[in-house]
């Protein structure tokens, strides 16, 4: 699908944003935040927030839909540092252990963009 921008309205959770000028909600990716309310969950939603709140994002829809949140999910890019990627290795170095899940790549295997 085609590349859009946009600027991060709100963060939602620590991996489903909103932005404007397009696609509203936005999902990351082979990100799997853990529950709000939770330590972590709470962790990642203030670092997600932190990185992408008021800011221009580049997003790229995969054409899903997710099915809890109703979020595009889409690859995220901001000053050209891919999010999901990041947010990733953050989740792996807090819990102590890689984040694989279904061959996903986490902070010990990296992806070549």
């Amino acid at each position: 699908m085609q590349e859009r921008t946009g600027i991060c309205t709100e963060v939602l959770t620590g991996d489903t944003i909103r932005v404007d000028g397009g696609i509203t909600e936005v999902r990351f990716s082979n990100v799997w935040a853990p529950s709000l309310g939770t330590p972590l969950g709470d962790a990642l939603l203030s670092y997600t927030r932190e990185l992408v709140q008021g800011k221009e994002l580049r997003y790229t829809p995969n054409g899903h839909i997710h099915w809890d949140s109703m979020g595009i999910v889409s690859e995220v890019y901001l000053d050209g540092v891919w999010l999901n990627q990041h947010l990733r290795s953050w989740l792996s170095a807090r819990y102590g252990k890689p984040l694989w899940v279904n061959g996903i790549p986490g902070a010990d295997r990296p992806t070549t963009a």
